[in-house]
């Protein structure tokens, strides 16, 4: 079965299969952190759900679905400046939205009971639209490789 995360050059399915399983919630964590400084989209709501999900080790529902909307607003922004010929402004919002769909991906074992593995998968994709390119997201995930 042909993932999205299988487009992705820079061998990152490859990658994504080689972190062991006891560092799958260890790569998640940096993946999100990583895209949350790079994009610059955190904001206190959005740390609120995160440090809830570090901490706790899951996400709740309601914060997932404020997350959600986090994105969806940007996704909003995102048409609205290509609306209006701002490519600039239209690539950070969507860069935005993609950044908080990384976090989502990666909180989605504990809301949908989704797998690690297939969480890292959708948030290494996510995270490589967000970053503007795989790079940042193979560093990150070569860090967890043996």
């Amino acid at each position: 079965m042909l993932r999205r995360v299988d487009r992705l050059p820079g061998g990152v399915a490859r990658l994504v299969d080689a972190v062991p399983d006891e560092d799958l919630t260890a790569c998640l964590h940096l993946i999100v952190a990583t895209v949350m400084d790079v994009t610059a989209v955190s904001t206190p709501e959005i740390r609120e759900v995160i440090g809830h999900w570090r901490r706790q080790g899951g996400a709740t529902m309601a914060g997932v679905a404020r997350l959600r909307l986090v994105a969806a607003q940007h996704d909003f922004d995102a048409f609205a400046h290509q609306r209006r010929g701002d490519v600039a402004a239209q690539r950070d919002s969507f860069r935005r939205a993609r950044a908080v769909d990384c976090a989502v991906a990666a909180m989605s074992p504990s809301t949908t009971g989704e797998s690690p593995r297939d969480a890292l998968r959708e948030s290494a994709y996510e995270a490589a639209a967000a970053l503007g390119g795989s790079a940042g997201v193979v560093a990150v995930l070569a860090d967890h490789v043996v």
